[in-house]
């Protein structure tokens, strides 16, 4: 887009937040692909109730289940069908190893592309790139942010979390955006990992529903066996 008119950091981000996706139930399918040589792709159902919890069950696609991933509050629970193991561990470990202050929140955001972990107080460097805004932030000691924005819509394009003394980043990338219940929200969703290894991965939603309500089914079988996340 030529010709963009240039706008404050803090304008960007209140127009960001005008048009969050809101929702109090959210229902999807999913597909997952892994970039790798003989990683199957993934596909199953996702399930959310706005600040409770996340619900996904991820199946091989000749339907078999092999997955099942719950997040609430203040803990994530994990089954493995495969290796008969699960993991139930305090969210707080997983702040030991992202970027980011790890949150119920910050993950249901992640998944629908709104802003997460943005104070409009921190000191945002406003540019134009591609046609878009982006929204730099080196402010902080240990982390820092970039934010592409979509003009018109203001919807996040690209997301990218890196720590600067570390080799550990968050990049994601959103687009195919679609109406629900009246607002915006992505239908594909990139992400790469680096920590350490690098790891990406797309996900692609479908048959989106919001608002129905939902039950969230998380047994552990007392055969399989405990394990941890490192």
């Amino acid at each position: 887009m030529s010709g963009l008119k240039m706008m404050s950091a803090n304008n960007i981000i209140k127009e960001v937040d005008d048009n969050r996706f809101e929702f109090d139930n959210l229902e999807a399918t999913i597909g997952i692909s892994m970039k790798g040589d003989n990683i199957p792709g993934l596909k199953g159902q996702l399930r959310m109730q706005n600040d409770s919890v996340i619900w996904i069950s991820l199946s091989l696609k000749i339907g078999i289940e092999v997955a099942r991933v719950m997040i609430t509050d203040d803990t994530i629970k994990f089954v493995n069908r495969n290796t008969r193991t699960y993991i139930d561990e305090s969210l707080e470990i997983i702040n030991n190893a992202l970027p980011v202050e790890a949150s119920l929140q910050f993950f249901q955001d992640l998944l629908v592309g709104n802003l997460s972990n943005i104070n409009n107080d921190e000191r945002y460097k406003v540019t134009i790139e591609d046609g878009k805004y982006r929204l730099g932030n080196d402010s902080t000691e240990l982390i820092s942010n970039n934010i592409w924005v979509t003009p018109n819509s203001f919807k996040i394009s690209r997301y990218n979390i890196k720590e600067n003394y570390g080799n550990n980043v968050i990049e994601l990338q959103y687009g195919e955006f679609q109406e629900v219940g009246g607002k915006l929200m992505p239908s594909k969703i990139n992400l790469e990992l680096s920590f350490g290894e690098k790891m990406s991965l797309e996900i692609n939603y479908s048959d989106i529903k919001s608002g129905e309500k939902l039950n969230f089914p998380f047994n552990i079988s007392k055969k399989y066996d405990k394990t941890y996340l490192w």
